[in-house]
């Protein structure tokens, strides 16, 4: 990150008289020494002595060196996700594809509500159990915390199912999506965007999506209070997943789509004119006429990827856009207990100075030290509060609706009450 420029010097004329509130305007660090006073103004000094009104100005200081921090690098799951984040949608993953090393059963369906596992570096959601399947289900495969005895299934009543039409797509402010004149019904799948720098990010979904989300989990938060731990010590232990606090997730939904194409740029110089990408089908399978596949092109300095070919009749929904969930931590005396107080970094955040200022038994995964903490739930285990408890943190946060009504309901309890 560059240094903050400093104030500009103010003319002489204006030096000469100074008045307290043009002399404390802006004012970063302030000292009185006897009779003088000194103000530091950005890279400017200016010494008043009250019994000379003349105004000495001093040559401005030479930049410190130790001040000037390195630029923030990110990689482009990072910069991908943290853009899209913000647009309330869910948590996007920049890998939607299940790993291709999980059971067979779970590569075919993906994201499941009741999911537990942890978002990599790279993006993707890494499963590790299910809280709604007994061990022994070819999801689980036997391989869960020690004596799992699984949550009851959820009310199929209490799932909230989206349905998002052909032509869809969510970007950030810096990207535009350019009219066609064509109409979104998927039979072109054609999309064009004119992009300003410095930064962006794009997901573009030619077929559309679907999303199912839990919005009822009063089961599940109190399921999970119970056995946080025991997740923990299975995951950190058995399966050596080296979570830091806060990295372990649990879903209650998702998003999922057959085709999609992704775009993220970033560190391109702000002009008034922008750059334009485009995201289009570029083969059909002639002989049935259901198989699309999909490529970008770009003028632009932009990092891009996209689905493969897509059989319309034959694909499985498992490419998962965007989850939500909680994230779950343990209160700090649990977490202690447990793993103990050594703080051990990745190579790469040492190296880049980076400190995670918690502890952590074996080292750093995930993105949840930067997104996680929107809305959360405690639950205790004890009299110790929150530092033995549980907390939940949304790691999906979606904006309440706001309405006018709320104003005036809330100014008459404050009257009745008062």
């Amino acid at each position: 990150m560059a240094p903050v420029a400093g104030l500009e010097a103010r003319p002489a004329a204006t030096l000469d008289t100074p008045r307290t509130a043009q002399m404390f305007t802006n004012t970063s660090r302030l000292h009185f020494h006897g009779s003088q006073f000194t103000n530091v103004l950005g890279d400017m000094n200016v010494t008043y002595n009250r019994e000379e009104p003349s105004a000495v100005r001093e040559p401005p200081p030479q930049p410190i060196a130790h001040l000037t921090t390195p630029e923030r690098l990110y990689s482009d799951s990072e910069s991908y996700c943290s853009q899209l984040l913000r647009r309330g949608r869910g948590f996007p993953l920049y890998i939607p594809a299940p790993r291709g090393n999980l059971p067979p059963e779970y590569g075919y369906r993906g994201v499941s509500i009741g999911d537990v596992g942890r978002v990599t570096p790279e993006g993707v959601f890494d499963f590790l159990f299910n809280i709604y399947l007994p061990a022994d289900h070819p999801i689980n495969d036997n391989d869960v915390p020690e004596n799992l005895s699984p949550l009851a299934p959820y009310d199929s009543k209490n799932v909230l199912p989206i349905e998002y039409l052909a032509g869809q797509h969510v970007s950030t402010s810096a990207v535009h999506k350019v009219d066609l004149g064509l109409s979104d019904d998927g039979d072109s799948g054609a999309f064009v965007f004119d992009c300003l720098g410095p930064q962006g990010a794009v997901l573009a979904l030619p077929l559309g999506s679907r999303i199912e989300r839990l919005d009822r989990f009063g089961d599940m938060l109190q399921y999970t209070r119970q056995n946080a731990e025991s997740w923990y010590r299975y995951v950190n232990g058995a399966r050596g997943c080296q979570l830091s606090n806060g990295s372990l997730y649990l879903i209650t939904g998702w998003e999922k789509a057959r085709a999609w194409g992704m775009s993220t740029f970033q560190e391109i110089p702000p002009t008034r004119y922008p750059f334009r990408i485009s995201f289009e089908p570029t083969f059909i399978n002639s002989a049935s006429g259901s198989q699309k596949s999909y490529r970008w092109t770009t003028s632009g300095a932009t990092q891009t990827k996209s689905s493969g070919p897509v059989a319309m009749d034959q694909t499985p929904l498992n490419q998962t856009v965007f989850i939500h969930g909680f994230s779950i931590s343990l209160g700090t005396s649990i977490w202690s207990r447990l793993f103990g107080t050594v703080e051990v970094a990745p190579i790469v955040d040492a190296q880049l100075g980076r400190s995670t200022k918690e502890y952590i038994p074996y080292g750093t995964q995930g993105f949840s030290k930067s997104w996680g903490g929107f809305g959360s739930f405690w639950g205790s285990g004890g009299a110790g509060g929150h530092d033995s408890g549980v907390a939940l943190s949304d790691i999906s946060p979606t904006q309440a609706l706001f309405h006018p009504s709320q104003i005036m309901n809330a100014y008459l309890l404050r009257m009745q009450s008062s």
